[in-house]
């Protein structure tokens, strides 16, 4: 190699690694109950993930506005896998990007997504620190079992600021608690007004507790069993729950003994990231349980799946969640989810880059339904 062709890949390559920061995400402090224990260790290995910008996003959410929208004359006419690919996919100039900064500063970048637009990076905490501006530290929290890296403040190189919208974990600050534990209330006008309850919700009952009969007769969903073959409702479990298939045998029996037997009574098993589902006796999660058994007394005849996912933080998980549908060329026609978390806590490029996976899905017609009004209408979550 000549040398003045080697001075000029050396010269990209400093330039490439001498590149200014742009902050990117900051946060004052971290969220309530989180306490910095002092910097991470130097050597220790932290693994990156990088959201680079997709080739059109916003035509992405306006044609999924368009087909879900009854009086277009486009409704329903879902995306297929491959068209929403086309959207998602990072462009040429972010790859570029992306490659030639990893290259100019010794990292190996690997795809961790089936549409190629999350891109993984492992580095020392004392590199991450350089490279992106960042003060990485020990944080604790009662909620965890132990410490978690993150950082207040997190930058990119300016070559890379517009190819890249997420960086994480950096700034995300979530416990491994999927229960709204704080809450924020805001004083509202009293528009409360007094209602009848239904015939097949007995408030009588121990604990008062809300049959699947009640829901059905509150929210007028038919009790007569679905009929569209293609039907599937996907519920997710988090934090490495799962349900048992015993328990909702029980469940039904109890609840919906209008069925004939064995009706809504067991669930395809789906495991990503060391979920497990073994189906020890007595050994279900109670939010995962619950879950899995409303579904059932609700959704009559619609086949069930369940899916299990490990015991990453929150953000990775619902990541690793939207990925498993992107690559399922049969997804289900439905997914619900009952767990959260502030969405503060995630910060704002995060949360927007979560909810464009399940734009995604969206876009293949799943319709994609998470809890909400846990803490009641007037606390904001």
């Amino acid at each position: 190699m000549s040398f003045v062709r080697l001075l000029g890949i050396l010269s990209i390559a400093l330039a490439a690694a001498a590149s200014p920061l742009v902050l990117h995400e900051h946060r004052r402090v971290a969220p309530l109950g989180f306490t910095s224990q002092g910097p991470a260790p130097d050597s220790h290995t932290i693994a990156l993930r990088f959201a680079l910008a997709s080739n059109n996003l916003p035509g992405l959410q306006e044609k999924l506005l368009d087909i879900s929208t009854p009086e277009s004359a486009n409704f329903r006419q879902w995306l297929s896998q491959d068209e929403v690919k086309s959207f998602v996919a990072p462009s040429i100039d972010a790859v570029s990007a992306f490659n030639a900064f990893a290259s100019a500063n010794g990292l190996k970048s690997s795809v961790i997504s089936p549409y190629g637009e999350w891109v993984s990076v492992s580095l020392p905490v004392s590199k991450a620190n350089q490279l992106f501006g960042a003060k990485f530290h020990n944080f604790t929290h009662t909620d965890l079992p132990g410490p978690i890296i993150r950082t207040l403040s997190v930058s990119l190189p300016s070559k890379l600021a517009n190819f890249v919208h997420v960086v994480h974990p950096t700034t995300a600050f979530t416990t491994r608690s999927v229960h709204l534990a704080q809450s924020i209330r805001i004083d509202v006008p009293n528009r409360r007004r007094d209602a009848t309850a239904p015939a097949h919700c007995d408030t009588n009952n121990p604990n008062n507790s809300i049959t699947p009969a009640c829901l059905q007769a509150l929210y007028n969903i038919p009790s007569t069993p679905a009929t569209q073959q293609n039907n599937a409702l996907l519920v997710t479990g988090y934090e490495n729950q799962w349900a048992e298939i015993d328990d909702l045998q029980g469940f039904m029996k109890q609840f919906r003994p209008d069925l004939p037997s064995g009706a809504n009574q067991t669930f395809l098993r789906l495991a990503i990231d060391g979920g497990t589902n073994p189906q020890f006796p007595n050994s279900g999660n109670a939010e995962a349980q619950l879950d899995i058994e409303y579904s059932a007394g609700v959704a009559t005849n619609v086949p069930l799946q369940f899916l299990s996912v490990g015991d990453s933080d929150f953000p990775t998980a619902l990541l690793k969640t939207t990925a498993f549908i992107a690559d399922s060329p049969h997804p289900p026609t439905v997914m619900t989810t009952s767990y959260g978390d502030l969405e503060s806590n995630f910060g704002p490029s995060l949360a927007t880059s979560i909810c464009n996976g399940y734009a995604a899905a969206a876009a293949r017609g799943i319709s994609v339904l998470f809890a909400s009004g846990d803490l009641t209408p007037c606390r904001v979550a």
